[in-house]
């Protein structure tokens, strides 16, 4: 029994992580989008949504994880 809550208390600390992780990463993507124009603002659009919904979808696993205490 302990391994097994050590081990969701090991995968709720990664969610967390990569969740923090991708937020960072969303915040560069807004930055950049700010400082770019162009046919490449296109691209970085495109990259800011897929951040988006890749930080959203952490923060849903990070929440079932929290769940489970």
């Amino acid at each position: 029994m302990q391994g097994d809550q050590t081990q969701h208390g090991e995968r709720r600390e990664t969610a967390g992580e990569l969740f923090a992780l991708l937020a960072v990463a969303q915040k560069m993507g807004r930055r950049l989008g700010y400082e770019t124009h162009g046919e490449e603002y296109d691209s970085v659009r495109d990259l800011n949504q897929l951040l988006h919904q890749a930080c959203e979808k952490a923060e849903m696993i990070q929440q079932t994880l929290t769940k489970f205490l």
